[in-house]
Protein backbone atom coordinates (compact mmCIF):
# COMPACT_ATOMS: atom_id res chain seq x y z
CA UNK A 1 0.00 0.00 0.00
CA UNK A 2 3.08 2.25 1.02
CA UNK A 3 4.62 1.45 -2.47
CA UNK A 4 1.62 2.19 -4.52
CA UNK A 5 1.45 5.71 -2.61
CA UNK A 6 5.11 6.37 -3.67
CA UNK A 7 3.92 5.37 -7.35
CA UNK A 8 0.89 8.06 -7.09
CA UNK A 9 3.79 10.40 -6.04
CA UNK A 10 6.39 9.73 -8.33
CA UNK A 11 7.74 12.34 -10.57
CA UNK A 12 7.28 10.06 -13.38
CA UNK A 13 4.18 8.86 -12.82
CA UNK A 14 1.78 8.64 -15.66
CA UNK A 15 -1.78 8.08 -15.60
CA UNK A 16 -1.42 3.96 -16.64
CA UNK A 17 0.74 3.58 -13.55
CA UNK A 18 -1.07 5.88 -11.39
CA UNK A 19 -4.32 3.81 -12.43
CA UNK A 20 -2.20 0.51 -11.27
CA UNK A 21 -1.72 2.14 -8.03
CA UNK A 22 -4.77 2.86 -7.18
CA UNK A 23 -6.31 -0.96 -8.10
CA UNK A 24 -3.20 -2.11 -5.72
CA UNK A 25 -4.70 0.30 -2.95
CA UNK A 26 -8.24 -0.80 -4.02
CA UNK A 27 -7.26 -4.58 -3.18
CA UNK A 28 -5.52 -4.01 0.10
CA UNK A 29 -8.09 -2.43 1.41
CA UNK A 30 -10.17 -5.25 1.74
CA UNK A 31 -8.00 -5.64 4.69
CA UNK A 32 -9.73 -4.21 7.46
CA UNK A 33 -5.89 -3.71 8.74
CA UNK A 34 -4.60 -1.58 5.56
CA UNK A 35 -7.91 0.71 5.35
CA UNK A 36 -7.65 1.51 9.35
CA UNK A 37 -4.29 2.47 8.82
CA UNK A 38 -4.34 4.55 5.68
CA UNK A 39 -3.10 7.47 7.28
CA UNK A 40 -0.10 5.92 9.15
CA UNK A 41 1.11 4.66 5.88
CA UNK A 42 0.50 8.06 4.05
CA UNK A 43 -1.91 6.85 1.67
CA UNK A 44 -4.88 8.93 2.26
CA UNK A 45 -2.81 13.01 1.23
CA UNK A 46 -1.98 10.86 -2.32
CA UNK A 47 -5.00 10.13 -2.76
CA UNK A 48 -6.77 13.59 -1.62
CA UNK A 49 -4.25 15.44 -3.86
CA UNK A 50 -5.16 13.19 -7.16
CA UNK A 51 -8.76 15.08 -6.95
CA UNK A 52 -6.99 18.22 -7.69
CA UNK A 53 -4.06 17.06 -10.64
CA UNK A 54 -6.24 14.39 -12.15
CA UNK A 55 -9.68 14.39 -13.97
CA UNK A 56 -11.63 11.82 -15.52
CA UNK A 57 -11.44 8.17 -14.90
CA UNK A 58 -8.38 8.59 -12.43
CA UNK A 59 -10.45 11.29 -10.62
CA UNK A 60 -13.78 8.91 -10.14
CA UNK A 61 -11.61 5.85 -9.63
CA UNK A 62 -9.86 8.03 -6.58
CA UNK A 63 -13.02 8.71 -5.51
CA UNK A 64 -14.43 5.34 -5.42
CA UNK A 65 -11.47 4.44 -2.98
CA UNK A 66 -12.10 7.16 -0.92
CA UNK A 67 -15.83 6.08 -0.34
CA UNK A 68 -14.34 2.90 0.66
CA UNK A 69 -11.31 4.08 3.25
CA UNK A 70 -13.90 6.40 5.13
CA UNK A 71 -16.79 4.18 5.05
CA UNK A 72 -17.23 3.42 8.71
CA UNK A 73 -14.03 3.70 9.70
CA UNK A 74 -13.45 6.91 12.08
CA UNK A 75 -9.80 6.85 12.32
CA UNK A 76 -9.62 7.68 8.84
CA UNK A 77 -12.83 10.03 8.62
CA UNK A 78 -10.78 12.45 10.97
CA UNK A 79 -7.87 12.46 9.01
CA UNK A 80 -9.74 13.22 6.36
CA UNK A 81 -11.75 16.18 7.51
CA UNK A 82 -8.08 17.33 9.14
CA UNK A 83 -7.11 17.37 5.83
CA UNK A 84 -9.89 18.97 3.80
CA UNK A 85 -11.86 15.50 2.17
CA UNK A 86 -15.32 17.86 3.21
CA UNK A 87 -14.29 20.83 1.17
CA UNK A 88 -12.51 19.35 -2.01
CA UNK A 89 -15.89 16.49 -2.23
CA UNK A 90 -18.39 19.34 -1.47
CA UNK A 91 -16.29 21.35 -4.22
CA UNK A 92 -16.16 18.27 -6.51
CA UNK A 93 -19.88 17.45 -6.40
CA UNK A 94 -20.88 20.98 -6.85
CA UNK A 95 -18.71 21.35 -10.14
CA UNK A 96 -19.67 18.30 -11.69
CA UNK A 97 -22.48 18.22 -14.42
CA UNK A 98 -25.54 17.09 -12.75
CA UNK A 99 -26.46 13.37 -13.76
CA UNK A 100 -22.73 13.04 -14.16
CA UNK A 101 -20.88 9.69 -12.43
CA UNK A 102 -18.51 12.02 -11.03
CA UNK A 103 -21.18 14.02 -9.18
CA UNK A 104 -22.04 11.42 -7.67
CA UNK A 105 -18.94 9.41 -6.81
CA UNK A 106 -17.94 12.77 -5.12
CA UNK A 107 -21.34 12.73 -3.08
CA UNK A 108 -20.90 9.16 -2.18
CA UNK A 109 -17.47 9.92 -1.03
CA UNK A 110 -18.66 13.15 1.02
CA UNK A 111 -21.41 10.76 2.34
CA UNK A 112 -18.72 8.41 3.71
CA UNK A 113 -16.84 11.01 4.67
CA UNK A 114 -19.02 12.31 7.69
CA UNK A 115 -21.61 9.49 8.39
CA UNK A 116 -22.43 8.14 11.55
CA UNK A 117 -20.07 10.62 13.11
CA UNK A 118 -22.51 13.31 14.60
CA UNK A 119 -19.84 16.14 14.96
CA UNK A 120 -18.60 15.94 11.18
CA UNK A 121 -23.05 15.36 9.73
CA UNK A 122 -23.54 18.66 12.16
CA UNK A 123 -20.34 19.84 10.36
CA UNK A 124 -21.74 19.47 7.03
CA UNK A 125 -25.30 20.35 8.07
CA UNK A 126 -24.26 23.84 9.32
CA UNK A 127 -22.36 24.82 6.34
CA UNK A 128 -24.65 26.50 3.69
CA UNK A 129 -23.11 24.64 0.63
CA UNK A 130 -23.58 21.30 2.32
CA UNK A 131 -27.15 21.91 3.31
CA UNK A 132 -27.56 22.93 -0.52
CA UNK A 133 -25.64 20.19 -1.91
CA UNK A 134 -28.09 17.54 0.07
CA UNK A 135 -31.16 19.15 -1.66
CA UNK A 136 -29.71 19.37 -5.13
CA UNK A 137 -29.00 15.47 -4.83
CA UNK A 138 -32.64 14.60 -4.51
CA UNK A 139 -33.33 16.74 -7.45
CA UNK A 140 -34.99 14.40 -10.21
CA UNK A 141 -32.83 15.52 -12.79
CA UNK A 142 -29.60 13.79 -10.87
CA UNK A 143 -28.93 10.12 -11.14
CA UNK A 144 -31.29 7.10 -9.18
CA UNK A 145 -28.24 5.77 -7.17
CA UNK A 146 -27.49 9.89 -6.15
CA UNK A 147 -31.01 10.28 -5.36
CA UNK A 148 -30.98 6.93 -3.33
CA UNK A 149 -27.70 7.50 -1.39
CA UNK A 150 -29.26 11.32 -0.62
CA UNK A 151 -32.58 10.26 0.88
CA UNK A 152 -30.66 7.03 2.96
CA UNK A 153 -28.27 9.81 4.14
CA UNK A 154 -31.05 12.34 4.94
CA UNK A 155 -32.96 9.03 6.98
CA UNK A 156 -29.37 8.74 8.88
CA UNK A 157 -29.41 12.12 9.99
CA UNK A 158 -32.40 12.57 11.36
CA UNK A 159 -31.92 8.98 13.25
CA UNK A 160 -29.10 10.02 14.41
CA UNK A 161 -30.15 13.05 16.47
CA UNK A 162 -27.68 15.16 14.06
CA UNK A 163 -30.45 16.79 11.93
CA UNK A 164 -32.07 20.52 14.07
CA UNK A 165 -35.66 21.45 12.50
CA UNK A 166 -34.49 24.15 10.63
CA UNK A 167 -32.70 21.72 8.64
CA UNK A 168 -36.69 19.82 7.70
CA UNK A 169 -38.14 21.58 5.38
CA UNK A 170 -35.83 22.41 2.18
CA UNK A 171 -35.22 18.61 2.59
CA UNK A 172 -38.60 17.37 2.90
CA UNK A 173 -40.17 20.00 0.13
CA UNK A 174 -37.05 18.14 -2.33
CA UNK A 175 -37.50 14.08 -0.89
CA UNK A 176 -41.85 15.20 -1.79
CA UNK A 177 -40.77 15.67 -5.26
CA UNK A 178 -39.39 12.52 -5.62
CA UNK A 179 -42.69 10.71 -5.40
CA UNK A 180 -44.36 11.47 -8.55
CA UNK A 181 -42.46 8.71 -10.48
CA UNK A 182 -41.75 6.38 -7.87
CA UNK A 183 -43.56 4.06 -10.18
CA UNK A 184 -40.84 3.64 -12.36
CA UNK A 185 -38.28 2.96 -9.89
CA UNK A 186 -37.06 -0.04 -8.28
CA UNK A 187 -38.18 -1.38 -5.07
CA UNK A 188 -35.17 -0.44 -2.72
CA UNK A 189 -35.45 3.19 -4.37
CA UNK A 190 -39.06 3.30 -2.90
CA UNK A 191 -38.49 2.11 0.43
CA UNK A 192 -35.39 4.07 1.07
CA UNK A 193 -37.45 6.62 -0.09
CA UNK A 194 -40.60 6.41 2.16
CA UNK A 195 -38.52 4.99 4.82
CA UNK A 196 -36.95 9.04 4.51
CA UNK A 197 -39.87 9.79 4.40
CA UNK A 198 -41.12 8.79 7.85
CA UNK A 199 -37.88 9.38 9.77
CA UNK A 200 -38.92 13.20 8.28
CA UNK A 201 -42.24 13.18 9.90
CA UNK A 202 -40.60 13.17 12.99
CA UNK A 203 -40.09 16.47 12.85
CA UNK A 204 -44.10 17.41 12.07
CA UNK A 205 -44.06 21.22 12.71
CA UNK A 206 -41.41 21.41 9.53
CA UNK A 207 -42.53 19.23 7.11
CA UNK A 208 -44.09 21.33 4.26
CA UNK A 209 -48.05 20.13 3.58
CA UNK A 210 -46.38 19.20 -0.33
CA UNK A 211 -44.40 16.20 2.09
CA UNK A 212 -47.96 15.11 3.08
CA UNK A 213 -49.75 15.63 -0.12
CA UNK A 214 -46.89 13.20 -2.15
CA UNK A 215 -47.26 10.21 0.74
CA UNK A 216 -51.13 10.44 0.15
CA UNK A 217 -51.25 10.57 -3.58
CA UNK A 218 -48.51 7.43 -3.53
CA UNK A 219 -50.49 5.55 -1.38
CA UNK A 220 -53.39 5.70 -3.59
CA UNK A 221 -51.36 3.90 -6.61
CA UNK A 222 -50.20 0.78 -4.31
CA UNK A 223 -52.07 -2.24 -4.17
CA UNK A 224 -51.85 -3.02 -0.81
CA UNK A 225 -52.31 -6.76 -1.47
CA UNK A 226 -49.37 -7.25 -3.42
CA UNK A 227 -46.55 -8.41 -0.84
CA UNK A 228 -43.48 -6.24 -2.89
CA UNK A 229 -44.97 -3.08 -1.75
CA UNK A 230 -45.83 -3.83 2.17
CA UNK A 231 -42.21 -2.01 3.62
CA UNK A 232 -43.46 0.41 1.34
CA UNK A 233 -47.16 0.96 2.42
CA UNK A 234 -46.05 0.19 5.93
CA UNK A 235 -43.80 3.51 6.22
CA UNK A 236 -46.15 6.00 4.15
CA UNK A 237 -49.20 4.96 6.35
CA UNK A 238 -46.95 6.13 9.53
CA UNK A 239 -45.58 8.75 7.86
CA UNK A 240 -49.54 9.96 6.86
CA UNK A 241 -50.54 9.63 10.28
CA UNK A 242 -47.76 11.31 11.84
CA UNK A 243 -48.23 14.49 9.48
CA UNK A 244 -52.28 14.30 9.46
Amino acid sequence: MTEAADQIRSESRSDESISTALEVIDRCCDDPDCARNAEKLDVLQPLLDLLTTHGGSVRTRTLEILALLFSNNPNIQEAGMKRGAAKLCIGLTQESPVGSEERSKAFRALVALVRNVQEFEKFLLAEEPGRALLVQCLSPEELPGTREKAASFVRSLAENGSMAPEHVKPLATALAALFPKLQEAGIQYKETVSSCALQLSTFKAECPPELLSAVEARLKELDEKDPEVENEVSCLKQCAEALA
